[in-house]
């Protein structure tokens, strides 16, 4: 597997990886409403405008195969809330079903934590849905639970997203 910085000509791919990950990744954790709104076009518009935003310094590292299929990515820059907190977030990590399981997650958060430690974002914190199974990934990796709680998605099929941060500053170039 090849991880290497994501380009704005990769959106297409991103957002396809965004949308069928969630699709069958989060299918019976979030309302169906939810999941009919993840769609190409509407993931397209978000990672073309994450890519122009200056504000947040934007980052993505992608994961893909030897023949240049991409499975998966991260991305991560100002915690999007208060971008002049000097925080870092990690707004995601997405992988392929058929991908997961496998270490590239993993991989991909160091990464995305050592570039967030090289930019000078500290702590890093990323938001995750509450009822999500994969919570235990970021506690295996050190995250503490914050306390506090974000809700996501329009009235009727909203979802609640919990906090983990990790104290980065002990992590050297």
């Amino acid at each position: 597997m090849r991880i290497r910085p994501g380009q704005p000509s990769d959106v297409p791919s991103i957002a396809r990886v965004y949308v069928d990950s969630w699709k069958t990744t989060y299918q019976g954790l979030v309302p169906e409403l939810f999941l009919k709104g993840m769609t190409f076009d509407f993931a397209l518009k978000i990672f073309m405008e994450s890519f122009e935003d200056k504000a947040h310094s934007y980052q993505v590292l992608v994961a893909e195969t030897p023949e240049g299929k991409m499975v998966g990515y991260a991305d991560f820059g100002r915690e999007r809330s208060h971008p002049e907190s000097g925080e870092g977030e990690l707004y995601g990590i997405y992988l392929l079903k058929e991908f997961q399981k496998q270490g590239i997650g993993g991989e991909l958060f160091e990464r995305a934590r050592q570039k967030t430690a090289e930019a000078g974002l500290k702590p890093l914190v990323v938001w995750v849905l509450e009822k999500s199974p994969y919570r235990k990934f970021y506690e295996k990796t050190g995250g503490k639970l914050r306390s506090g709680i974000k809700t996501l998605g329009p009235a009727g099929s909203q979802v609640q997203l919990v906090c983990y941060a990790w104290d980065i500053t002990n992590i050297t170039n």
